[in-house]
Order: structure tokens, then sequence, then C-alpha cells
């Protein structure tokens, strides 16, 4: 399991940060998702060898949000 964190523009609310949540939940290999409208990030533990980094950023990307940064 890998831990990733990625830093989002454009969460305005706290339903933003559970939309993104619940759409990285969905994608099969994530763990656990949080996401945070405070913070601006979403911390996501994943199964590297079932999906990548590149696959969550773009499903968090999807509803027009945009990852500035992975950490």
């Amino acid at each position: 399991m890998k831990n990733t964190i990625f830093k989002i523009e454009g969460l305005r609310c706290d339903g933003c940060a559970s939309t993104v949540k619940a759409l990285v939940e969905k994608e099969p290999g994530v763990k656990v998702a949080t996401a945070s409208f405070k913070d601006g990030e979403a911390r996501i533990l994943y199964d590297p060898e079932t999906v990548t980094e590149d696959r969550l950023a773009a499903i968090i990307e999807r509803p027009g949000y945009r990852v500035t940064a992975r950490l």
C-alpha cells in the first residue's frame, strides 16, 4: 500500500471535498480516501499495483479541480 497527498486547487466548500472523496473511493485499489476543503488536499491510501497516481489525479481533476502537487 502507498499513501499519497494531493494538493488540490478549486475546492470551494466541504461539499467539494466530499465529491473528491466519493469519486476516489469508487476506484478499485483505493483503500481509504479523505479530502479537506480547509487544507485543500486529499489523502489517499491505495494499492499501486492496482491504480496509479496519474489515474487518481485524473479522477480528482475530472469535475474541474486541479491537482497542484503530489506529496
